[in-house]
C-alpha cells in the first residue's frame, strides 16, 4: 500500500507530528488512525475526540469523504487537526 508523509499540527497540544497516511483510504477512516497515533506519540496527552477536521495549510477543510489520494495532500503537506 502506498503512503504519503505529512506533518500534522495539533492545536490542542501546540505540537507537530509526522505521520505516514495510506493514500487509498477515505479521510474519515484515516482520522481514527491519526488520533490513535497522536495518543501514542504524545504519551497520552492527546485524547481522542468524536468531531475532528483536517485543514490544509491554506485554511481549507479537507473533505472527510475524499480518498487521501484525491484530497489535495502530497508528500510533505502540512495540515492542522482541529
Amino acid at each position: 500500500m502506498k503512503k504519503i508523509l505529512v506533518t500534522i499540527y495539533v492545536i490542542y497540544l501546540d505540537k507537530e507530528y509526522d505521520l505516514l497516511l495510506p493514500i487509498g483510504k477515505k479521510v474519515e477512516d484515516v482520522l481514527d488512525y491519526i488520533q490513535d497515533s497522536l495518543v501514542d506519540l504524545s504519551n497520552s496527552n492527546y485524547q481522542k475526540k468524536d468531531q475532528v477536521l483536517l485543514y490544509l495549510d491554506n485554511g481549507l477543510i479537507i473533505n472527510p469523504n475524499n480518498v487521501i489520494k484525491y484530497s489535495g495532500l502530497r508528500n510533505g503537506s502540512k495540515i492542522c487537526l482541529v
